[in-house]
Order: structure tokens, then sequence, then C-alpha cells
């Protein structure tokens, strides 16, 4: 498993281990040169589930629950992740599809429910994982402010489209793993 600084990446490679798809965690250190100057921003994951097209990925970490304990289904991107996902996929080929995964994390409940199966425990947090396609996503983009260079879908539009994480891993679904909490990883 990779070093991951970033928590809600860590999370996600550990569902996707324990899952057992196969997988490249992408180095995200320095960007891929291209044939302009500013290079193109990495992918987080390649993904090769075997009954289902390969996927490149992308990790947007989210807190699940706002103050008055609302789930407010937050979704901002940057622009620059859509473009990096968009030139990868294009890159790749008709094999791969571009996957914006949000990963909305909350904190562990004191007499928690029975675990789920698209659930990692981690970090003292648990963690749920929701995926919608890149180009679906951009149908229904509207900006969160041109100097973020941010922008997002409405939410009720986001809660039509996205999907559970499992449903895009059918080779997952069918072998049921369950992943495990994972309290080894660091801090």
């Amino acid at each position: 498993m990779a070093d991951r600084h970033n928590h809600y990446e860590a999370a996600f490679e550990a569902y996707i281990r324990a899952a057992r798809v196969p997988c490249v965690a992408v180095n995200e250190a320095k960007r891929s040169l291209c044939d302009d100057e500013a290079g193109l921003k990495n992918p987080d994951f390649l993904l090769y589930p075997r009954c289902a097209p390969n996927l490149v990925v992308e990790v947007k970490g989210k807190r699940a629950f706002d103050e008055r304990g609302r789930r407010p289904w937050e979704n901002w991107v940057t622009t620059d992740d859509l473009d990096g996902l968009a030139r990868w996929q294009t890159l790749f080929g008709p094999g791969f599809r571009a996957l914006l995964v949000f990963a909305y994390a909350e904190p562990l409940r004191m007499f928690p429910l029975p675990s789920e199966d698209d659930v990692v425990e981690t970090r003292g947090l648990v963690y749920r994982f929701w995926g919608v396609e890149r180009d679906d996503y951009i149908e229904h983009l509207r900006s969160r402010g041109p100097a973020w260079k941010a922008v997002q879908m409405a939410r009720s539009e986001f809660r039509r489209r996205v999907r559970p994480l499992r449903e895009w891993l059918p080779m997952a679904r069918t072998a049921t793993p369950r992943p495990r909490p994972l309290r080894e990883l660091r801090r």
C-alpha cells in the first residue's frame, strides 16, 4: 500500500484492496509531461475491474455531515481535476472511463450500526464512497467561483446521478468482500 498522507485516498485504497480490485496507485508528486508546459495532472488511481470498463479515478474527500447533522452532498472539484481526467481518458483510449469518486468521512459513532460492505473504518473515521462519471458530471456544472477554478453540480442533480462505488465494481459485488477496519494505517 502506498504511503498516503491524504486520509481520503488512504481509505479509498484500503477499500479497493479489500475488495480485491486490481489497481495502480498513481504517484502524484510530479505532473506528467505532455505537449503543454504546465503538464498534466495525474489521476489518483487506475482501476481494472474484471467485469467492467477500466477506470481513471480522481478521489475527492468531503465531510459527510455539516454542523447541523445534515448530509449536504458537497461535490465541488477544480477544473484542473476535470481537465486531467478527460485527457487521461483520451490517452488511455475507449477501454477507460473517467470517474470522480467522492469519499465522505464521518466520525465513528459510540454505538455504531453493523458495518456495511461499502464502508471503511480507519483513523477514527468511517468512509463511504460514491462515484459519478466525469462526462455526466460536466453536463450539470455550475461555477463555484472563477478565482478558485472550482465547479460543482447542483445537489439535487448530484444525488440523482451519483452511485455507490460498489456499483462501478461488479467483480467486488459478486465476491462480496467485507473491508475490515484498518487501524494500522499511519496518521
